[in-house]
């Protein structure tokens, strides 16, 4: 019985060694890798700011400036985030939609202001208000395409930022 005894207070001590080591592990050099790894993370992550018309793309806590992107503008996006697949194709998505939707956004603009000024000239055919309903309708669906354009920028930040290692 005493034998017994002795192997469980054996196989408890050496149990207990075992967690020690491992809490050893978790001593405060483990935080300094967490840490070092959480602040590479706060120095690379991404975000963007809007203003009217104009995207910056901002890097790190810091908020490194990496590129603006608007109305004919791109950067190069797919570069900025190739570390991670699934935000390099919303990249692309974002490049195809903000193009489309900036040159139709644009388009309707100038074929609306022409036909305002042709109604304005007191020119009474049907070319005038055909104009300006097409030009109305052609910056609407181009708002329309640049919404999902910044949807899929966020979508493209939010998966290179979570594929960033922690």
């Amino acid at each position: 019985m005493t034998s017994r005894v002795f192997w469980a207070l054996l196989a408890g001590a050496s149990i207990m060694g075992g967690a020690a080591a491992s809490a050893d592990a978790q001593s405060p050099a483990g935080e300094n890798t967490a840490a070092d790894s959480a602040r590479s993370y706060d120095a690379r992550a991404l975000r963007f700011e809007q203003t009217w018309g104009s995207v910056k793309i901002i890097r790190g806590a810091d908020g490194h400036l990496v590129g603006t992107s608007g109305w004919f503008r791109d950067i190069e996006l797919e570069r900025i985030v190739a570390s991670s697949p699934t935000a390099v194709a919303q990249a692309r998505q974002y490049e195809k939609n903000n193009f489309r939707g900036s040159l139709v956004g644009t388009l309707g603009a100038l074929s609306a202001a022409v036909g305002l000024v042709l109604t304005t000239n007191g020119s009474n055919n049907a070319s005038s208000p055909a104009l300006v309903i097409g030009g109305v309708g052609a910056m609407l669906w181009g708002a329309q395409h640049l919404t999902m354009s910044y949807s899929a920028l966020s979508r493209a930040l939010w998966w290179y930022n979570r594929d960033l290692p922690r």
